[in-house]
């Protein structure tokens, strides 16, 4: 345990984190209130006021008011910039704009179904969508397909002497007719006059007038034919059942659909991708789509957006509500007065200042002015946020899977040791803090192991990570989390700034199995070595804010803006990106589960 970590917290060095927060807020809201208060008309006013009471030039402010002349005064300006600003090219083109048909028709279609629908189009069309559909279609062909290569063990099977023997039989009357005649009595009594003995010389003599009947020799002929034979040998064969199955898929109305389909040298004009094509081009020629692509880039659209908003138009329109107003009509009136001087109430403005002296927004002004309170904000630029207030995580700041897994992976992975798998986003929750809970359960997910690589294991653990890599990294700057301090022994809880790899790497918190905050470094010998400082005094299961300054080679870690470390490093000279992850490293008794790593908000700054 570090004794800098328990003397500073025993002397009260580390605040706690309510109280740095109510401060920062208050710092906040008096810099808003104080940049307001600095730009304002009242303090210009104040200040001017203040100063003329205190010089000279108040006690001869008669002579002063008397020769007050309109001409070269604030008003007179004021005048003169505005008819300037008349007379300004921008400005008249913007007045011819405002507020005509074209630009109402434009506001009207600008985001229409039309033009959304042209937009859509033209991104499906440009971005090459409809080229590789339209390749796809195309490049289906009945020639080589599997729909030709069936057709054609068909013909082949068609063309078999036992299959066209089958077919020519089969049902045929020539093939019924043998059969019955097979079971005929002038057969079997010819078969038993055959088999007769030769001495039964008027059974021999029968036999033999049999044998010239036309039936009886017309049936034995066909009985010894080959044809017959071939349907026989074919009746139970496999090509039999092979033909007769391809012959219902080729007839079958689905294979002469799809025979028509790949034969069909129309077919991607009948497609969906040609109907879209052609509905771009309908629309491309579309007159209210033609009018707002061309007006959207004229000359005079883009003049009215860039004076829409500019300091010009805001102080046209701002000298004209002036030079209009009753005050400015009677200062005007004022300094053109020659007697000026006998309507003044100088005694009335100097009490006047007395009671704005004590507002409070000028207490506030005058309490800060000139001091380096306001420091520590003006010379930082707040580029990174979150607060996790959203009810789901915000994927635009934040990615479920690490800078080095998307690289090497597309996805998550564990390393050997691991006992859990990462789960993309499942074991994240937000709506008020960020939780990244570990959870038993079996999962299934990838082992980084030598020399096979990238192999698939069962997990009894799940857990998570965040890493904002895509959308924040700096190489220098002041990186910032809440985050609550609840180690468990059997876990790794990191808060951690990296570049491409893993290591080096920047420990805003480590806590569970080891509680630590350094830099982590990986050694000749495979193993990752830390230069930091321990943090297990710090008391568990509270928040506290955790901090890393980084100005070139000097690194200083805070906590609750107290500095409790700091280290020279040249290594780290490298974009730097944050990841938050909790690693089980021990089986976790099921009464400690489910183990939550919880960060209410992170920020990023630049120093400027």
């Amino acid at each position: 345990m570090s004794f800098k970590i328990f003397s500073l917290q025993l002397f009260g060095k580390i605040k706690d984190v309510e109280t740095i927060e109510n401060q920062r807020k208050e710092l906040i809201d008096d810099f808003e209130k104080f940049k307001q208060i600095e730009k304002s008309e009242e303090l210009k006013a104040f200040l001017e006021l203040q100063d003329w009471i205190n010089s000279e030039a108040f006690k001869k402010k008669k002579a002063e008011i008397e020769s007050l002349t309109f001409k070269g005064s604030k008003e007179y300006n004021q005048l003169k910039e505005l008819k300037n600003l008349e007379r300004s090219t921008k400005i008249k083109r913007y007045f011819k704009i405002e507020g005509s048909s074209d630009l109402k028709r434009y506001e009207k279609l600008k985001d229409s179904e039309k033009l959304n629908e042209y937009y859509t189009l033209l991104e499906y069309i440009k971005e090459g969508q409809f080229k590789k559909e339209k390749h796809e279609i195309k490049s289906q062909i009945f020639k080589g397909s599997v729909e030709e290569k069936h057709w054609l063990d068909f013909k082949k099977l068609s063309k078999l002497a036992g299959i066209k023997a089958y077919n020519e039989l089969n049902g045929s009357e020539v093939l019924k007719k043998h059969e019955l005649f097979a079971g005929s009595a002038k057969l079997k009594e010819f078969i038993a006059l055959r088999n007769a003995p030769e001495k039964d010389k008027q059974k021999q003599k029968a036999c033999k007038a049999l044998k010239r009947d036309p039936e009886i020799k017309a049936y034995f002929k066909f009985e010894k034919s080959k044809k017959l034979k071939l349907y026989h040998e074919t009746s139970d064969s496999r090509e039999l059942t092979q033909y007769y199955e391809l012959k219902t898929y080729v007839e079958s109305d689905e294979f002469k659909k799809r025979e028509a389909f790949l034969k069909d040298k129309k077919k991607f004009e009948k497609s969906e991708a040609f109907k879209k094509q052609q509905r771009f081009k309908e629309l491309a020629a579309d007159n209210d789509v033609r009018f707002v692509l061309k007006f959207g880039k004229s000359a005079l659209y883009k003049n009215y957006l860039d004076v829409k908003d500019s300091f010009d138009l805001k102080r046209y329109f701002e000298l004209k509500e002036i030079t209009k107003s009753d005050e400015f009509l009677k200062r005007k009136a004022y300094l053109e007065d020659k007697k000026r001087w006998e309507k003044t109430e100088e005694f009335k403005k100097q009490q006047e200042w007395v009671k704005q002296k004590n507002e409070p927004q000028f207490v506030l002004y005058f309490k800060y002015k000139g001091t380096a309170d306001f420091d520590v904000l003006k010379n930082r630029e707040l580029i990174f946020e979150d607060d996790f207030s959203a009810s789901e995580l915000d994927k635009a700041k934040w990615s479920n899977i690490s800078f080095l897994s998307e690289k090497l992976l597309g996805d998550n992975y564990s390393m050997p040791g691991d006992l859990q798998v990462f789960v993309n986003g499942k074991n994240c929750k937000t709506g008020g803090q960020l939780t990244i809970s570990v959870k038993k359960e079996r999962a299934e997910g990838k082992v980084w192991q030598m020399p096979a690589g990238f192999v698939p294991a069962v997990f009894d653990y799940t857990s998570d990570l965040v890493s904002n890599s895509k959308s924040c990294q700096l190489e220098e700057g002041i990186f910032e989390a809440k985050i609550k301090f609840n180690p468990v022994k059997q876990v790794v809880s990191s808060f951690y700034l990296s570049g491409e790899k893993n290591t080096p790497r920047i420990n805003l918190l480590e806590m569970g199995t080891k509680n630590h905050l350094g830099i982590s470094t990986l050694g000749e010998n495979g193993k990752v070595n830390l230069s930091g400082i321990d943090i297990s005094n710090l008391k568990p299961n509270r928040w506290y804010i955790f901090t890393v300054e980084k100005t070139g080679n000097s690194i200083a870690w805070k906590i609750n803006e107290t500095e409790v470390f700091s280290i020279q490093n040249t290594t780290l000279n490298f974009p730097l990106h944050i990841t938050a992850a909790t690693l089980v490293v021990y089986d976790i008794d099921n009464s400690k589960l489910p183990v939550n790593f919880e960060i209410d908000w992170v920020k990023c700054y630049r120093k400027k």
